[in-house]
């Protein structure tokens, strides 16, 4: 069943229930006052006939006539009747009710009891038997009583109506001061629906339990601010990777077709001119097919794909990786510290081996040929860490937090120095995003003179591995 639509507000739904409620209460002190006034002066008139009865008894003459009744009497009205229904004398207030006939007299005198009779007015009378068949007939109007109890119905009409207009003013100021934070609220999620995410409910002077309502809404519109933040910055993040990423595949696409429109129009009719242009295509679609695989990695680790999960020892993998690194690069100086003990974790190891060659290969890229480097290896509570430190250009603190974004490039003093070749850019990036996928961090670590990259993993448990295993510092130099 619908609501009626004036109900349908809180206001509306307090004032009709202060409304009912106050109108109930005093309808049924109204019907208690009424019927408890109604019965006494009913129990005072038929107290008066039944005084007027005893007396008239009492004081009745021989012949029938009245002599007087008592003044406690009040106005009631006493005929003595014969058998045939003529009135044989009479005492006290005029008798304006007419003679009932005889056979109601004798009934009304069996039962003894006043009761009411209508003739043209209500009245209330007696009725006693006498010698010789005549009746006492004893009765009082209740006109009077009547009037009474109408004018208290007016009057309480009257008071009714005035408690219900103080009720509604009454109920309508504290509605509009109780729900005067409500409405606040109200106001607020409507600046908020119109963008205004920032706004937040005003709780002063409000009462406990909106001021908790307002509280809890609060926290939701900070919840709501931040996630709609978190996905702007997504949004934000997901179009710069897909223009960055479009960038990156572009460059390489455009290099092979212009050698393929070079061969197509015969332009290159030497024989090493063609070999270099095959070349240059080929290390393009290489640089390509790397990006890509690239771009497929980051996508499987966002879908959080499980990887192996094997007991490895870090200071194994550092130590092929530093290798590798000056394989890559014998002129360079690489320095290997590895703290003393076992540095055992649980992961992937090719993955983990993607992290460490990407870390050196940073080295390689951002700093010029020459340029020493330092590798550690530690442990710290219940982490391991590895920490790459060269004496490059360094990160400027402002771009610490960048570096691990996708397709970032610092473009000041951090640059890729030339003859290493264009890189895509997702180097650092996959280093997070493998590190995070296995439980860790990545970060850079404030440094005065060169860049400080730390990886932090969790340490499995060392069960497995010899106590007395130790790795003594070693350092490769070129």
């Amino acid at each position: 069943m619908a609501k009626r639509p004036w109900l349908r507000s809180l206001r509306s739904r307090l004032l009709a229930g202060v409304l009912a409620v106050t109108a109930i209460g005093l309808a049924a002190a109204a019907i208690v006052g009424v019927t408890g006034l109604q019965s006494f002066l009913d129990q005072r008139i038929d107290q008066q006939v039944k005084i007027a009865m005893a007396d008239s008894k009492r004081t009745l003459g021989p012949d029938g006539q009245l002599m007087s009744i008592p003044a406690e009497a009040g106005s009631c009205s006493v005929a003595v009747i014969d058998a045939a229904g003529n009135q044989l004398s009479h005492a006290g207030a005029v008798q304006t009710m007419p003679t009932p006939p005889v056979t109601d007299l004798a009934r009304y005198a069996a039962g003894g009891a006043p009761v009411t009779v209508t003739a043209g007015q209500d009245y209330r009378i007696q009725v006693a038997t006498l010698p010789g068949g005549r009746f006492l007939l004893v009765s009082e109007a209740t006109a009077w009583s009547d009037a009474v109890v109408y004018r208290l119905v007016l009057i309480e009409l009257a008071v009714t109506l005035i408690a219900l207009a103080l009720a509604v003013a009454l109920a309508v100021g504290v509605s509009r001061f109780v729900l005067k934070p409500l409405d606040t609220m109200s106001a607020t999620a409507t600046r908020i629906a119109d963008g205004e995410l920032s706004h937040r409910v005003e709780l002063a002077g409000a009462p406990t339990e909106v001021a908790v309502l307002g509280q809890s809404m609060n926290q939701m519109l900070g919840r709501i601010e931040d996630s709609f933040t978190q996905r702007q910055l997504a949004e934000d993040r997901l179009r710069r990777f897909v223009a960055d990423a479009g960038h990156e595949l572009r460059t390489p696409l455009t290099a092979i077709m212009g050698y393929a429109q070079l061969v197509r129009k015969g332009a290159l009719n030497e024989p090493e001119q063609l070999d270099d242009a095959m070349r240059r295509v080929e290390d393009e679609t290489h640089r390509m097919t790397s990006l890509v695989d690239e771009l497929l990695l980051l996508a499987r680790l966002d879908q959080g794909r499980p990887l192996d999960r094997v007991e490895l020892e870090l200071a194994e993998l550092v130590t092929v990786a530093v290798q590798n690194a000056r394989a890559a690069d014998p002129h360079r100086s690489l320095t290997l510290i590895i703290e003393p003990g076992a540095h055992p974790v649980v992961g992937d190891e090719h993955r983990l081996s993607q992290v460490l060659g990407n870390l050196l290969a940073n080295i390689r890229a951002h700093t010029p040929a020459g340029t020493t480097a330092e590798v550690r290896v530690s442990r710290a509570g219940s982490d391991e860490l590895v920490d790459v430190i060269d004496q490059g250009p360094g990160i400027p603190p402002e771009q610490a937090d960048k570096v691990f974004e996708r397709f970032y490039r610092a473009d000041t003093a951090r640059h890729r120095v030339a003859g290493t070749g264009e890189g895509s850019g997702l180097g650092l990036s996959i280093v997070a995003a493998i590190v995070a996928a296995h439980q860790g961090s990545a970060a850079v670590v404030p440094h005065r003179g060169g860049a400080w990259l730390r990886v932090v993993l969790p340490a499995a448990p060392v069960a497995e591995f010899s106590a007395d295993s130790e790795v003594t510092p070693m350092s490769f130099r070129g």
